[in-house]
């Protein structure tokens, strides 16, 4: 029975009319946008979308091998390496791609039976938000390139930069704030405040945003902090965030992403390689295999002369 399901889940004619559901769903999320008002065309259309994913999620449940084997996501090794005469172990994480999508599938999927049970609930307000797990459908359109699932490997990668350097722009941005407090003295201005910690730090991300910053100083600088002392806070945290910061940011993903695009590419060079020298191999083995046949099928036939000589 799995392996009918398996056989049905891995054909060409079942992954292609689930590409037709992803992208005529897509599209009808979109025509709905244009009416105000909710159609029972629309509220059964969605039904139909939602049950057909339901069920397609729990064909490729019963085709796994397991519910771990289907989830899975990461596999943890520990790699030994030989440093300097002695031993070093280096934990190494692998990253499943299908597991992964497996995850954001069943994810999907159980969101938008929770936004479909706003229909039958007298009080939907908790689940207000129940379009937008509808709306995450259009997320699986990614599972139909292989270019898009290759940027978006690239893309999970390059994460932990990216909260190091979030991390790091908080940590300028806090500092900043308590600057700024205790320099315009808790002061509000009518295009900045500097009245207390949350006020200072949203006043400090627009400028990081580059929205206005000139008029920003301009303002504070309006009043008795017109100098140089003043307008180099403003100055300095724009330089430090806004330009030296954003341009690191990019230099290093860009430096990563090459990294890893070279990495990719020696690991497949190397792939290669093994499977033509494994060939070859084969080959080789082949080869011999037959030379020894032949050459069991000549003394074969000599004995045979040398018997009729005899005879």
């Amino acid at each position: 029975m799995r392996r009918q399901i398996r056989q049905l889940v891995e054909s060409v004619e079942f992954q292609n009319t689930v590409v037709f559901v992803i992208i005529f769903c897509s599209i009808v999320l979109g025509i709905e946008t244009f009416f105000y008002k909710k159609l029972v065309l629309f509220e059964a259309v969605d039904l139909i979308f939602t049950l057909f994913f339901v069920v397609e999620i729990i064909l490729r449940l019963l085709a796994a091998k397991s519910l771990s084997s289907f989830f899975h996501i990461c596999t943890i090794r520990i790699k030994k390496k030989q440093k300097r005469n002695r031993t070093v172990n280096k934990l190494q994480f692998l990253f499943e791609e299908k597991g992964f999508w497996n995850v954001f599938d069943t994810t999907i999927v159980v969101l938008s039976v929770i936004g479909l049970m706003s229909h039958w609930v007298e009080h939907p307000e908790f689940l207000v938000v129940s379009r937008l797990f509808r709306v995450s459908r259009i997320f699986r359109l990614l599972e139909i390139s292989s270019e898009l699932r290759n940027v978006e490997k690239k893309i999970i990668t390059i994460i932990p930069t990216v909260f190091s350097f979030a991390l790091l722009l908080g940590i300028l941005i806090y500092i900043y704030s308590i600057i700024g407090i205790y320099l315009f003295g808790h002061h509000a201005f009518e295009k900045a405040d500097f009245s207390d910690l949350p006020a200072a730090a949203l006043t400090l991300f627009q400028l990081m945003t580059l929205d206005g910053w000139s008029e920003i100083m301009n303002d504070v600088a309006a009043l008795e902090y017109d100098n140089w002392f003043y307008k180099g806070y403003f100055i300095s945290f724009v330089i430090l965030t806004a330009i030296i910061s954003f341009n690191v940011f990019v230099a290093v993903l860009t430096t990563q992403v090459h990294d890893r695009m070279q990495e990719e590419a020696k690991n497949a060079e190397k792939k290669l390689r093994n499977t033509i020298e494994s060939d070859i191999e084969e080959a080789e083995e082949e080869v011999l295999k037959s030379m020894e046949m032949m050459l069991s099928e000549i003394r074969d036939l000599k004995a045979e002369v040398k018997s009729l000589k005899n005879g």
